[in-house]
C-alpha cells in the first residue's frame, strides 16, 4: 500500500465519538431548559459582555449576524470582525453558554470550524503537516458538533429545533470544504511533486488536452478564454508553437491557461466539481482548487478558492490551470475577489478597491488581476472574439493585451506579447536556451506578421494590432539581426 493510500484510509470519521475526557470539559452537567419554547426564550435573552469595550451583547444578535453573513455569499467571517468576536467569546464559554442556548455554541463551532478550513485553503504554501494540524482541530471542532446536538435532543426527547439558527446552512458548507480538503491537504503536495519534473509533450498532445477542455466547458455552457501564455500562443501562431527562420522553433506554452466567468461565489462551486467530472470522464486524474491570494495579502483569511488545477498524465503530463471570476455583479468590470464584511469592505475601498456588489469590495492588491486595480473591465471581454488553436476555434477576449496586462507577473512581458522572448521560460528547455543564445532576427520578424496576416484572412484574431508596440522592433528591421532582443 503506498503512503498516500495509507493516509487516505486514516481519514478520521466526522462521525466518531468524543473521549470521555474530551466530553466532560464540553458538555454541559446541567440545562436552564426543557422545551424548544423554554430553548428559545433563553436564546433570545441572554448575553454578555465583549471585551474591550464591555459592551453587551445578546446571543440573538450572534444569530442575526450568523443568518447575515451565510446570505452574504462571503467565503468567511472576516478577521477582526464583530461578528467573528461574539463568536470567539461563545467558544470560550461554550459550556456555561451551552447550559442555556446551545444553539449558539452550536453555530459558534460550525463557523470556528469553516474558518480553520478556509485556513488550511490560504496558507497552502505551508507545511504538509501544519496543514493536517489545522484540519485536525477543525475535525473536532466538527466531532464536539455532533456531540452536542445528541445532548439537546436528548434533553428534549425529541428532534433538534433550529429556531431561526442558520445551522443547516453552516453544517452544509463545512461539510463539503471537509470532504474538499481531505484530499487537498494529502494529495495536492503528490501533484506537486509530478509538476516539478514533467517531462516533454508534443503539439499534437498539448492540442488533444485543450479539446478536452474545450469540450468539457462549451458543454457546460459557461464564459471561458484562454489567458496569459496559452492565449499568446494562439495569437502569434494559431496553436501552442511555432516555427521561426533557423529550424528556430518558438514554443510559447506548456500548461493550459484559462479564465472562467461565473456569476458569483457558489456558482463557481458547482461548476468546479462539473468540469472536474467531466474532464475525469475524459480520462484526466485529478483536479484541486487554490487561493491565488497569497500570504503577503491582508485578506488572505478573507478571500474564495479562486483556482482550479486539473491534470492529465498520460500520454505527456499537462496542467489545466483556470482562474475563475465574478461576473454577475451589476458593475462594468469583473473580480476575482470580494470582501463583503467590515472592517475588510471599508480598508478595501480605503486602499483603492472598488464596489463589487451590495455591501461588498473588491480588494485591488490581492489575486492574479491585481495589475489591473483587482478588476477586469467587461468591454475587454466581450464581445468575443475567436482565436485559433489548431484545428479548433475558440472563444478569445475582446482585448487581448488588457487582460494581459491585467495578469501579468514575473515570468509574461506584457510590454511585448507580438514578439518571442526567454523571459520567464523554463531556462532548461533546448528552444528557450536558442532563442536566449540567439535571438531575433529580421526574418523571424516577417515570419510572425505573415503569420498573424494568415490568422486576419480567416477570420482569427492574431498579433497583428500589437506589433508596432513591441521596443526595439525598428531596430530589429533596420539592421536585420539582433542579438539582445531575448
Amino acid at each position: 500500500m503506498s503512503s498516500t493510500e495509507a493516509r487516505r484510509q486514516a481519514r478520521p470519521s466526522i462521525e466518531q465519538p468524543l473521549q470521555p475526557e474530551d466530553l466532560e470539559e464540553f458538555i454541559p452537567l446541567e440545562h436552564a431548559f426543557s422545551s424548544p419554547e423554554q430553548l428559545q426564550d433563553n436564546c433570545a435573552g441572554t448575553g454578555f459582555h465583549v471585551s474591550p469595550s464591555n459592551e453587551f451583547v445578546r446571543l440573538e444578535e450572534f444569530r442575526a449576524l450568523a443568518v447575515d453573513f451565510y446570505g452574504s455569499g462571503a467565503p468567511k467571517l472576516a478577521p477582526g470582525s464583530y461578528a467573528e468576536q461574539i463568536m470567539n467569546v461563545v467558544l470560550q464559554h461554550d459550556r456555561r453558554i451551552a447550559a442555556v442556548c446551545p444553539l449558539a455554541v452550536l453555530q459558534a463551532l460550525l463557523l470556528r470550524s469553516e474558518m480553520l478550513m478556509l485556513g488550511v485553503y490560504t496558507n497552502s504554501a505551508q507545511s504538509q503537516d501544519l496543514h493536517a494540524l489545522h484540519f485536525s482541530e477543525a475535525s473536532k471542532k466538527n466531532l464536539q458538533y455532533t456531540a452536542l446536538e445528541q445532548w439537546i435532543k436528548s434533553v428534549l426527547g425529541g428532534p433538534l429545533p433550529d429556531l431561526g439558527w442558520p445551522l443547516a446552512k453552516g453544517w452544509g458548507r463545512m461539510m463539503r470544504y471537509y470532504d474538499l480538503l481531505w484530499t487537498d491537504v494529502y494529495d495536492s503536495e503528490d501533484a506537486w511533486a509530478v509538476m516539478e519534473q514533467p517531462g516533454q509533450i508534443s503539439d499534437d498532445q498539448y492540442h488533444d488536452a485543450l479539446a478536452d477542455v474545450a469540450k468539457v466547458l462549451g458543454g457546460l455552457g459557461v464564459e471561458w478564454w484562454p489567458c496569459r501564455g496559452t492565449l499568446i500562443a494562439l495569437l502569434r501562431h494559431g496553436g501552442r508553437s511555432g516555427r521561426l527562420s533557423r529550424g528556430l522553433v518558438d514554443v510559447v506554452e506548456r500548461d493550459i491557461d484559462v479564465m472562467l466567468g461565473v456569476h458569483d461565489e457558489e456558482d463557481w462551486e458547482q461548476t468546479g466539481r462539473a468540469i472536474e467530472r467531466g474532464l475525469l470522464e475524459a480520462g484526466w486524474d485529478r483536479c484541486w482548487t487554490k487561493p491565488s491570494a497569497d500570504l503577503s495579502s491582508d485578506y488572505r483569511y478573507a478571500v474564495r478558492r479562486d483556482l482550479l488545477y486539473c491534470v492529465r498524465l498520460k500520454p505527456a503530463y499537462v496542467l489545466l490551470d483556470i482562474t475563475s471570476y465574478i461576473a454577475g455583479a451589476e458593475v462594468p468590470y469583473v473580480f476575482v475577489h470580494r470582501v463583503c464584511e467590515e472592517p475588510g469592505v471599508s480598508d478595501a475601498l480605503a486602499d483603492g478597491g472598488v464596489v463589487a456588489g451590495d455591501g461588498c469590495a473588491a480588494p485591488v492588491r490581492t489575486g492574479p488581476l491585481q495589475h489591473g486595480g483587482g478588476v477586469l473591465l467587461k468591454d475587454a471581454i466581450h464581445p468575443m472574439g475567436r482565436c485559433r488553436a489548431a484545428g479548433m476555434s475558440i472563444s478569445c477576449p475582446n482585448k487581448p493585451l488588457d487582460t494581459v496586462q491585467a495578469m501579468v507577473h514575473s515570468g509574461l512581458d506584457a510590454g511585448c506579447i507580438a514578439l518571442p522572448t526567454a523571459k520567464g521560460r523554463e531556462a532548461e528547455d533546448p528552444w528557450t536556451r536558442r532563442l536566449q543564445v540567439e535571438g531575433l532576427r529580421a526574418e523571424d520578424v516577417r515570419i510572425l506578421r505573415e503569420r498573424s496576416q494568415r490568422l486576419d484572412a480567416l477570420g482569427f484574431q492574431s498579433m497583428t494590432p500589437f506589433f508596432e508596440s513591441c521596443v526595439g522592433l525598428e531596430n530589429i528591421i533596420a539592421e536585420g539581426d539582433v542579438q539582445n532582443f531575448t
